[in-house]
């Protein structure tokens, strides 16, 4: 019982951490999300596993410093990913869309994949990878509008889309880590 506390416990953490670090990263210094984030569920992953091997984990830096943007007449300076979405759904922004943030989501998950090798615990990684890739995909280039957080003395307003998406993103991740599901 105590041990399901404390992973209980550490767990909200968790996703207080990475949804914060999601959203302050999208409105500020890009350095939080890239790095960061990766490093905070990257430490997360070892106390709970105990294994060296999920420092692989950390390779998440590399999904989140791709780069999404699309082809747009606001963005002058679309990613290679969005590029790439533009010649297969040259008239849907919203497939566009879907295609560079669920690659996104798919080398997020993909970056976990330390963890069921190690753990044994493939269906809690499969049903997490989902739910990364289905917020990404699904969700994180909606507009839901922005929140002011004062944090460290400093005011962003943050995003609610990414403050869902990366919440959501964290609970995909605990599942995958804490291998609930077997």
């Amino acid at each position: 019982m105590k041990d399901l506390l404390k992973k209980i416990l550490s767990s909200i953490g968790l996703i207080f951490a990475v949804a914060m670090l999601g959203a302050i990263g999208g409105q500020g210094p890009k350095e939080v999300r890239r790095f960061i984030l990766p490093a905070v569920v990257t430490i997360y992953a070892y106390f709970m596993l105990q294994n060296w091997w999920v420092l692989t984990c950390y390779l998440m830096a590399f999904p989140l410093s791709l780069g999404y943007g699309i082809v747009s007449p606001d963005d002058d300076k679309p990613s290679w990913l969005g590029k790439i979405a533009y010649k297969l759904f040259p008239k849907s922004q919203a497939l566009q869309n879907v295609f560079t943030r669920g690659i996104v989501g798919k080398l997020i998950s993909l970056s976990m994949l330390s963890v069921p090798i190690l753990t044994h615990h493939f269906l809690s990684y499969a049903i997490g990878s989902w739910v990364i890739i289905l917020i990404w995909g699904g969700n994180s280039w909606r507009g839901y509008g922005e929140i002011p957080v004062k944090l460290f003395g400093k005011t962003y307003n943050l995003l609610i889309v990414d403050l869902v998406t990366y919440a959501t993103t964290s609970c995909g991740l605990i599942l995958i880590i804490n291998g609930w599901l077997g």
